[in-house]
């Protein structure tokens, strides 16, 4: 049997986004109701450098995600039709 690569991250389908996108928000949001008190203090004059970062690469991580969606999508479009004539 062959190996072949995961292309839930290269070629995902809208489930895999909507998936998560879905635990990004919920991730993100539960981090952030963690690290502070939301209605009291602001969230980033608090100190938590860690969290921040880990908030922005999977933040960056989920953009790159969507746009591979976007990316293979369009090119699935533009792939030319044979016919069997």
């Amino acid at each position: 049997m062959k190996n072949q690569p995961a292309l839930w991250y290269s070629q995902p389908s809208l489930k895999v986004v909507l998936i998560f996108v879905s635990i990004w928000l919920i991730g993100n949001g539960l981090l952030i109701v963690a690290i502070t008190d939301i209605f009291r203090q602001p969230f980033l004059v608090t100190g938590h450098y860690i969290s921040v970062l880990m908030i922005v690469m999977s933040t960056f991580q989920t953009g790159k995600l969507i746009r591979n969606y976007f990316c293979d999508r369009t090119t699935r479009n533009q792939l030319p039709v044979t016919s069997n004539l």
